[in-house]
């Protein structure tokens, strides 16, 4: 007999399976043209000199044989490097997964690191390594990025540093790649060396996509599984809420790109369920206060706003076993957040994230042996601001980048908070999770015009990813009312078809924008 249980496994395999054949594909799709294009043009290019070459030696009289197959092997030589060339187009989609990835590559490989020379007291020199600094990564080909800060507070003991002195960093929170080199950094060690992202980028990033995406995904999906099981009450309504976190909402999409927004979801997803566990059934063994705080923790230092969740989460806890709470959620999250700051610190000698030092994005820089302006200095598109706060709170709810506009699940879920609310006994449930949701939309909208931005130029509104878990877990309240009757089901399904859709628009690279962008374009 087919359980739900089985119909959940069979779901979420059938979508990790599709993810992970995307993972397998990595690479700029939009570059795959442009390179097969490019190859026969070299190969055209160097065809034409051969003939060339191989028409003199036939026409001349007097021909040197010997000269002749040394040119046309010099030729070959030349075609090969120029097609090997063009093969090294790495698997990265945007500045924003190339920023990560300068950090794990200066963490794993020695030759990439920077390092500055420091006069002694005794009129020596010592040389040491300034961790985190990319600014050799980042001048590599087809290894540039946006996504950095420049400062010189690692020369601040070094006095009379000239204007501009300092060193590139990513602008992404350092404790996320650290943890996502390790993969690497294993492959690394292992090969003696041999493994390498300059010899082998698609097996390493494929790898390392599998390892720090797919395999929490499936972890968070089965999490909400258990969660959705324990509080449905139909069959309809249990699987449906299945099907959609599998393939309904934009996690997926951002499986084939390093990003913070998976970790930040699952971290969610696994802290939420173990409070629900606590509140509501009474649990009491430490583990659940421990990957609680673990868990809500990390949640903050994937994603900022956060820090709401993860006090919502120590308050409701608090409120129902205050002493485990104190004695164990509490330990764990300082454990995470103490990881949090100290990288922080390691890389920016501050514990306060790059992100929140302005003058930072305003500087020169080398690459390729030509100074450069910060591209902050002068940004363009998306990264201008939205001007007017309304316009963007509408394109971030219902507009172009809208939550219900291109997920109009989502308007589900917030009908069964509603029913929470209104009849259910798991009304401070509801109030978690509507007050997180309102507060983090609000949040958004207030910040300055310069940070009003969408999340760059991106599939949908990846700011607000990390509350999945809440939202699909209120969607089953809905879709249990839903699976009543035939009309309501063909309104929850159409809502279904259309976010799956929204999902999967972006099939290659999810920093893309969405489909309704596009079609509000077309039309003018």
């Amino acid at each position: 007999m087919l359980t739900r249980r089985h119909i959940y496994t069979l779901l979420i395999i059938i979508s990790a399976g599709l993810m992970l054949g995307r993972i397998a594909a990595v690479n700029r799709t939009d570059s795959l043209l442009l390179q097969q294009s490019r190859f026969t043009t070299v190969n055209n290019l160097y065809n034409e000199r051969a003939e060339q070459l191989t028409k003199q030696f036939s026409d001349s009289d007097n021909a040197n044989e010997e000269q002749f197959a040394e040119q046309l092997a010099e030729l070959e030589t030349r075609r090969q490097q120029a097609l090997e060339n063009e093969k090294r187009e790495l698997p990265f989609f945007s500045a924003n997964d190339r920023s990560r990835w300068n950090t794990i590559r200066v963490l794993v490989e020695p030759e990439m690191r920077v390092q500055r020379t420091l006069n002694q007291p005794d009129g020596t020199t010592r040389t040491e390594t300034v961790w985190y600094a990319i600014d050799k990564a980042q001048n590599v080909r087809g290894w540039d990025t946006i996504d950095m800060v420049k400062h010189n507070m690692v020369n601040r003991d070094q006095p009379n540093q000239p204007e501009g002195a300092g060193y590139l960093y990513s602008s992404k929170p350092p404790l996320l790649p650290t943890l996502m080199a390790i993969p690497y950094a294993v492959m690394h060690r292992a090969s003696d060396g041999e493994i390498t992202l300059a010899e082998h980028p698609h097996l390493v990033v494929r790898v390392t996509l599998v390892i720090c995406n797919l395999i929490p995904l499936i972890i968070g999906w089965f999490v909400l599984a258990r969660l959705i099981e324990r509080l449905g009450i139909t069959d309809w309504g249990r699987v449906f809420c299945i099907a959609f976190i599998c393939f309904g909402t934009f996690l997926s999409t951002f499986a084939v790109t390093l990003n913070n927004h998976i970790p930040g979801m699952v971290s969610v997803a696994i802290a939420f369920y173990c409070a629900v566990r606590i509140v509501y059934d009474q649990e009491t063994r430490w583990r659940y206060f421990v990957l609680a705080g673990l868990f809500s923790a990390f949640a903050v230092a994937c994603e900022k706003p956060a820090l709401l969740f993860c006090g919502l989460i120590a308050l409701w806890l608090f409120w129902n076993q205050w002493s485990r709470t104190l004695f164990l959620f509490v330990p764990a999250a300082l454990l995470v957040a103490s990881a949090h700051f100290a990288t922080n610190y390691i890389a920016h000698q501050t514990v306060m994230p790059a992100y929140s030092q302005q003058d930072w994005y305003f500087y020169e820089y080398e690459r390729g042996g030509v100074v450069r302006d910060s591209y902050w200095k002068n940004p363009s598109g998306f990264d201008r601001g939205e001007e007017c706060q309304g316009t963007y709170a509408f394109n971030m709810s219902v507009g172009h980048h809208g939550l219900f506009s291109l997920t109009p699940i989502w308007i589900l879920s917030f009908i069964g908070l509603g029913i929470w609310l209104l009849t259910s006994r798991y009304r401070s449930m509801a109030l978690f999770i509507l007050l997180t949701s309102v507060v983090v939309f609000a949040f958004y909208v207030s910040l300055p015009q310069e940070l009003r931005n969408y999340g760059g130029n991106t599939s949908a509104l990846r700011w607000m990813f990390w509350l999945a878990p809440l939202w699909s877990v209120a969607l089953v309240a809905a879709a249990d009312q839903f699976s009543r009757f035939g009309i309501t089901r063909a309104i929850a399904l159409l809502c279904l078809a259309l976010s799956v859709m929204s999902a999967a628009y972006p099939t290659w690279n999810p920093w893309t924008m969405p489909w309704l962008y596009n079609l509000l374009q077309y039309v003018g």
